[in-house]
């Protein structure tokens, strides 16, 4: 897939920042935002590749040649990048841990993360993360759970939207 494909499947999303909550995605739109996401994962401030063309940069927890950035946490900064290995380009996020990339897949493929993205902005029209909870916040146990079941019919990845979902409910909690 070229990075023209890829940013069209990326610039099908309403907004290409989307927050639910205090949690949030910034997608990137432009090959120039593409380009500029792979700074630091994989690729140098000089746009040379900081990984090694041999088996030793392909070892778990490592980050992977494959691995496209497309996204970042609003919050924390985490990459979201899809395998380029794959052909549905599947959707993970990762932390560097002590002992390199712990990574967790997100959505199945790129259009299934696009579908998610887009159920989240539709249900919360957040322009920015929250801080406190509002008159606008989705605050209805039943919608709540309908729509962490839709995420991960969706994703066909459970466990990150389960794990994103009780983030929410706990910040509804403690606010």
């Amino acid at each position: 897939m070229t990075d023209k494909e890829l940013i069209s499947k990326l610039t099908t999303l309403t907004n290409h920042e989307v927050f639910f909550g205090p949690q949030g995605f910034n997608n990137v739109t432009t090959v120039d935002e593409l380009n500029e996401a792979q700074l630091g994962f994989g690729v140098s401030e000089l746009g040379q590749s900081t990984t090694e063309d041999n088996l030793a940069s392909e070892e778990a927890g490592c980050w992977q040649t494959a691995w496209q950035v497309i996204a970042r946490d609003t919050e924390l900064g985490d990459p979201y990048f899809v395998d380029t290995r794959e052909d549905l380009l599947p959707v993970y996020t990762g932390f560097l841990a002590e002992n390199g990339w712990e990574v967790e897949q997100v959505a199945k493929s790129l259009e299934a993360y696009v579908a998610c993205i887009q159920l989240l902005f539709d249900h919360g029209q957040q322009t920015q993360a929250q801080f406190f909870p509002d008159d606008s916040t989705v605050t209805d146990e039943i919608i709540l759970q309908q729509l962490k079941q839709q995420l991960i019919e969706v994703s066909g990845c459970q466990h990150f939207w389960q794990l994103f979902m009780q983030c929410y409910l706990d910040w509804l909690i403690e606010e």
